[in-house]
């Protein structure tokens, strides 16, 4: 399950890096605010990831 997770993660993030090259392409520059909202959905992920294996351990 840990496995999956890693496997997801680095999936959101070869697509936020997919994203923001398409963005810099098109516009030909890269707003700090666009990477602080990847390292946020990368947080929220994290955090989301960690509640639900909290919660997984607790029903064992």
């Amino acid at each position: 399950m840990l496995k999956d997770r890693i496997k997801n993660l680095f999936i959101l993030i070869l697509f936020m890096i997919i994203v923001d090259g398409f963005i810099y392409y098109k516009t030909g520059s890269l707003s700090s605010e666009t990477i602080i909202n990847d390292i946020f959905v990368i947080g929220v992920y994290l955090i989301t990831c960690f509640i639900i294996y909290v919660i997984s351990k607790k029903k064992s």
